[in-house]
């Protein structure tokens, strides 16, 4: 264990203002960096490796909540120190287990179906020291873009040997040319890349249903309303657990004092909220250390009691892999 002593703290204080001393000495230049390192972070869960991987980010704006008034949106940005532009920026993150003898993703990322500020998914998982032969298989929360869009590339598979698993639910709707025509107008490309994944995968996709064991280890957990099948999945190894809850509260400055608020997003609002209370109530109770695809990156972390509502504690930095 490394420790700082009294002549360590002196010894560098002493360096440090020689240095400022000597004229021109800290002086380099350097032009400014164009953006982050690709964003991936590891975490032990018990016996499991579990890599959060960033695909970029998104901005909501104010205008596409429901359940809530737009001041209410505007006053809780604020005191969250978020920007004053009328719109809240989240990340876009998924995650890999590695069990040992199987690597197992949670969600793939944008793509290019997002815009340029994601889609970064692959790119951070070729940082973390993976590509996509090794994945042996995907679970989906659910089939909106900037979770599934990373599974195809010009319409062809990019995984070659992963399994897919989707909830039923999910998927039937998806994929179905009649609630596509149905679906309000900025929604109905997004049918498009679950009917590509359905074909490009055929053959290797897990249609579940209810809350099975999907792979040992991993139980689909069934939090339906942000889309019809919407699933999260929990992971438990060595006598820990990770809940993974993709978006069935993703917004932190705003949901969690809010369990109400929903977004434009959301197929099904009235579920999605009840879905929400539930979920947050259930976290608070257990303390089971948390992911969601939306949340602050690396999106790790706790559910608080709060009042009658809650609030987020992010889990510390883990030094240890």
């Amino acid at each position: 264990m490394t420790q700082i002593t009294r002549r360590q703290v002196f010894g560098t204080a002493a360096v440090a203002a020689a240095a400022t001393a000597l004229p021109g000495a800290l002086s380099a230049k350097a032009p400014l960096a164009a953006g982050q390192a690709p964003g991936f972070y590891r975490r032990k869960v018990g016996e499991a490796q579990v890599t959060a991987l960033l695909d970029g980010y998104l901005d909501v704006a104010h205008g596409f909540w429901s359940g809530i008034e737009q001041a209410s949106v505007e006053e809780l940005a604020a005191a969250a120190g978020l920007p004053d532009n009328g719109s809240i920026r989240i990340g876009v993150t998924s995650y890999l287990i590695n069990q040992g003898s199987r690597l197992v993703l949670v969600d793939t990322g944008s793509a290019d179906l997002f815009g340029p500020t994601a889609g970064k998914f692959l790119s951070a998982l070729a940082a973390a020291g993976h590509t996509p032969d090794q994945v042996d298989d995907i679970l989906i929360t659910h089939m909106h873009p900037d979770h599934i869009g990373a599974l195809l590339e010009n319409g062809a598979a990019v995984f070659p040997n992963a399994q897919l698993h989707v909830a039923g639910l999910e998927f039937s709707y998806w994929t179905s040319a009649n609630e596509q025509s149905s679906a309000p107008d900025f929604a109905k490309s997004w049918f498009d890349a679950a009917i590509g994944v359905k074909k490009a995968y055929d053959g290797r996709i897990n249609v579940f249903s209810g809350a099975p064991e999907v792979i040992p280890g991993i139980t689909a957990v069934p939090l339906y309303g942000h889309t019809p099948g919407h699933s999260g999945y929990r992971l438990s190894s060595g006598g820990e657990d990770l809940l993974i809850w993709g978006d069935a509260c993703g917004v932190a400055s705003v949901q969690f004092a809010h369990p109400e608020a929903g977004l434009a997003f959301d197929v099904d609002g009235a579920t999605g909220k009840q879905t929400r209370a539930s979920l947050l109530d259930m976290a608070a109770g257990e303390g089971v250390l948390v992911a969601s695809a939306h949340l602050p990156f690396p999106t790790f972390g706790r559910v608080l009691r709060s009042g009658t509502a809650y609030a987020w504690q992010p889990d510390e930095y883990r030094f240890e892999v």
